[in-house]
């Protein structure tokens, strides 16, 4: 794991495509400006993955049916 300190404006760059721009800072948190392709799918860790969001939703418009 990589672990890097920034400032308000300063970015991370990944593989040339993909920046990671802190854009505010508080005490305890910050907020980040993610630009990517479009090919890229970006979530928030908490949230399940894409597929299982897709599994789930999928599973729920089949109960509704029956």
């Amino acid at each position: 794991m990589l672990v890097l300190r920034r400032r308000i404006g300063e970015e991370i760059i990944v593989n040339d495509d993909l920046r990671i721009i802190v854009t505010q800072t508080t005490d305890g948190s910050c907020s980040l400006a993610i630009e990517a392709p479009d090919s890229y799918r970006i979530r928030r860790g908490e949230l399940p993955s894409f597929s299982e969001a897709i599994i789930h939703r999928t599973a729920s418009a089949l109960q509704v049916q029956s």
